[in-house]
C-alpha cells in the first residue's frame, strides 16, 4: 500500500514542528518555543525558523497542543460594535499586549445584541480558549458563569458592587471631574451634557451608561455649570451628534459649552454646528470624552478625556494570565485605568 503525505487545503504537505527544526537547523524544542512567539533567543535563530516554517507551510497543530498542554494558547476578546474606534482601538491594544504574554486574540464581535452576546459567550467558552475579556453590555454578571462554563474571564466597565471578575473599570469620576474643572477654567459659564439622559432597562449597557451620566451630571453641577435640566439626549453615535447640533440651534438654547459622553457625539455635533454656520470654538465649545485614535484627526482638533487604551489592555491581559496560569486564589479585583486630558482646539 502507497501512503500519501497528508496535505492541506493549499495542496502543500503537512509539515510537523519536526520538519520544521530538522530545515531550520535546531532542536524540536527550540523551534517549538520560536514559533509561541516566546522570547530568549537571537535575532538571527528566530529568522531562520519563521524562514523554515513560511518555506515549509507549516501550521500549527492547536488540537494536539491543548491535548499535551491543556492550554491553545489563545484569549477571546468579546466587544459590541468592532466600527465603533473605541472597541477597535481596545481590540488593537488587547491583541498586542496578549502577544508580549504569549497568546493570540480572537476579537468576537455581538452587533450590540443580547441574544448575540449570549450565543457568542457559549461559543467561545470552549476547551480551546484559555480565557476571556468581555465588554459586557447586555448580560447581567449573574448569568455569565452559565454562560462561559467556568472559564478565566475579565471584565471591562463592570460597575457591579461586589463584582465576581476580576475587572478594568473606566476613571469615570475622577476624568469627569477633570473635564468640567478645565471648562471653568477656561471660562465657560453654562454647559450641557450632549447624550445625557437616563437609559431604560432594555436598552443597550444600559448599566453602565447610567453610571457614566450620572456621575458626568453630578460632576458638571458641582463645577457650577449646569443642573440637572441642562442635558440634550441623543445616540451615541456620530449621527446623535449631528442630531443634537440641530436642536441646539433651532432651540437656541443659550449654552456656551457642550460635554458629549462620548467622542463620537462630539465628532457629529463639531460637524453638525459648523454647517449651520456656528463656529467652534469661537461661538460654542465642545469637549469630548474616550480619546479613541480619530479624535487627532477631527477639525478643530477635539479637546478630551484620552482613556488610556494601553494600559486598560496590559492591565486585563495580565489580570487573565494570572488566573489561566492558576497562581493567585485572591477575590475578584477591580483595577480603575487611567487617562489624560487632551487640550486641543475646540474647547
Amino acid at each position: 500500500m502507497v501512503h500519501l503525505p497528508r496535505t492541506n487545503a493549499g495542496g502543500h504537505s503537512m509539515a510537523t514542528l519536526r520538519d520544521v527544526a530538522k530545515e531550520a537547523g535546531v532542536s524540536v524544542a527550540t523551534a517549538s518555543v520560536v514559533l509561541r512567539g516566546e522570547p530568549g533567543f537571537k535575532p538571527a535563530t528566530r529568522e531562520k525558523i519563521l524562514r523554515a516554517a513560511e518555506k515549509m507551510h507549516y501550521t500549527a497543530n492547536m488540537t494536539a497542543r491543548f491535548l499535551k498542554q491543556g492550554s491553545s494558547g489563545f484569549i477571546a476578546f468579546v466587544v459590541p460594535d468592532l466600527a465603533n474606534p473605541y472597541y477597535s482601538d481596545l481590540a488593537w491594544a488587547i491583541s498586542q499586549q496578549a502577544a508580549q504574554q504569549g497568546y493570540q486574540t480572537i476579537v468576537v464581535q455581538t452587533n450590540a445584541s443580547s441574544e448575540s452576546e449570549r450565543d457568542s459567550l457559549k461559543r467561545i467558552s470552549t476547551p480551546m480558549c484559555d480565557g476571556l475579556i468581555i465588554n459586557l453590555h447586555n448580560v447581567p454578571e449573574d448569568e455569565l458563569k452559565s454562560l462561559i462554563s467556568g472559564h478565566p474571564a475579565v471584565l471591562f466597565e463592570d460597575y457591579a458592587e461586589h463584582p465576581q471578575y476580576d475587572n478594568v473599570a473606566l476613571p469615570l469620576e475622577a476624568s469627569f471631574k477633570a473635564a468640567f474643572t478645565y471648562l471653568k477654567q477656561r471660562g465657560y459659564e453654562h454647559t450641557a451634557i450632549v447624550g445625557g439622559r437616563k437609559f431604560a432597562k432594555d436598552e443597550f449597557s444600559q448599566a453602565g451608561r447610567n453610571t457614566g451620566f450620572q456621575l458626568a451630571l453630578q460632576a458638571m453641577t458641582n463645577a457650577g455649570l449646569g443642573s440637572e435640566a441642562d442635558t440634550i439626549p441623543c445616540d451615541w453615535t456620530a449621527e446623535g451628534g449631528v442630531h443634537a447640533a440641530t436642536t441646539i440651534v433651532q432651540a437656541d438654547l443659550g449654552y456656551d459649552s457642550f460635554f458629549c459622553m462620548n467622542d463620537l457625539i462630539a465628532f457629529g455635533l463639531i460637524n453638525g454646528l459648523q454647517d449651520m454656520g456656528v463656529r467652534v470654538p469661537e461661538d460654542k465649545a465642545v469637549f469630548g470624552f474616550d480619546g479613541i485614535s480619530p479624535a487627532s484627526y477631527c477639525s478643530p482638533k477635539l479637546s478630551t478625556i484620552a482613556v488610556d487604551f494601553d494600559g486598560m489592555a496590559r492591565t486585563a491581559v495580565s489580570m487573565l494570565v494570572e488566573r489561566i496560569k492558576k497562581t493567585s486564589d485572591i477575590p475578584p479585583r477591580r483595577e480603575i485605568a487611567s487617562f489624560s486630558l487632551v487640550r486641543g482646539v475646540s474647547a
